[in-house]
């Protein structure tokens, strides 16, 4: 997740779902893995004079952290290494799990874009990375994870992602649920599943 994205109708969209679905099945804990990497700003212009945008404005509305202060009865930890070395981070990811093994979390990747794709980048997280942390997780847990609209030129883009992470977690497609905000916008899903 990129810190220029932060903040937009998208966060409305899945900080909205996950508070409700943490309501709806009595999870305390929503435990952010971020797939963080810093985003580029881009320069003021003032009178012909190139500006960088002041640190304190990017920290107030750009930084991905301060979801973590929400006045919410849900908890939430925002797990946001740098993320470049994909083995190293899942690895971490991996590690910090077991600490939150004493309460029911909502275990969220968010990327940038979502599932991997044919030719898949740090935008995307691996099939076999969304496995691994499926696998890590302990029953009563719930598994959540952001898709972005693929590019299929107006083909259905919700399934086939939802059939492909299935798979890629070795649950059937019908346990993947698919939550939206289709009035604030429809290029974003949340699949979730709770383990057993």
């Amino acid at each position: 997740m990129r810190d220029a994205w932060y903040a937009d109708n998208r966060d409305l969209i899945k900080w909205g779902i996950l508070l409700r679905l943490a309501s709806i099945l009595d999870v305390g804990r929503v435990l952010q893995l971020a797939f963080y990497r810093p985003g580029e700003f881009g320069r003021l212009d003032i009178d012909g004079e190139g500006y960088e945008i002041p640190e304190e404005v990017i920290a107030h509305f750009r930084n991905l952290r301060t979801i973590g202060g929400i006045g919410s009865k849900t908890r939430v930890t925002v797990f946001d290494p740098l993320f470049q070395d994909r083995a190293a981070h899942l690895q971490a990811v991996l590690a910090l799990l077991p600490a939150f093994a004493h309460e029911r979390c909502i275990v969220f990747l968010d990327p940038d874009t979502g599932l991997e794709s044919r030719k898949p980048s740090l935008d995307h997280v691996l099939a076999s990375e969304a496995g691994a942390i499926w696998g890590a997780m302990k029953a009563g847990d719930v598994f959540a994870f952001y898709q972005h609209q693929t590019n299929r030129a107006g083909r259905p883009w919700v399934e086939p992602k939802r059939d492909q992470l299935g798979e890629a977690l070795g649950v059937p497609t019908r346990a993947i649920k698919v939550a939206r905000g289709p009035a604030i916008t429809q290029d974003v899903v949340l699949f979730y599943t709770q383990k057993v």
